[in-house]
């Protein structure tokens, strides 16, 4: 599993959302679980006004590509 420095950590979440949503989608779609799990971990961990997401909108992300 990929780990991540702080300086990549602090890039990910100064990412706009709308990318980091698509980021996701992405990894779903190619596949990349070893890419998907540390960079949901950032986004789960960090409070929402330093960058993080809800699990609500990273569930309904998964949820949409899990039966693929």
């Amino acid at each position: 599993m990929t780990t991540l420095t702080t300086e990549e950590t602090k890039w990910v979440l100064s990412l706009p959302m709308e990318y980091k949503l698509q980021l996701m989608e992405d990894m779903l779609k190619e596949k990349k679980m070893d890419e998907w799990f540390p960079f949901i971990k950032i986004l789960l961990d960090a409070p929402l006004s330093e960058g993080g997401i809800e699990t609500e909108i990273i569930d309904k992300i998964f949820n949409k590509y899990k039966d693929e």
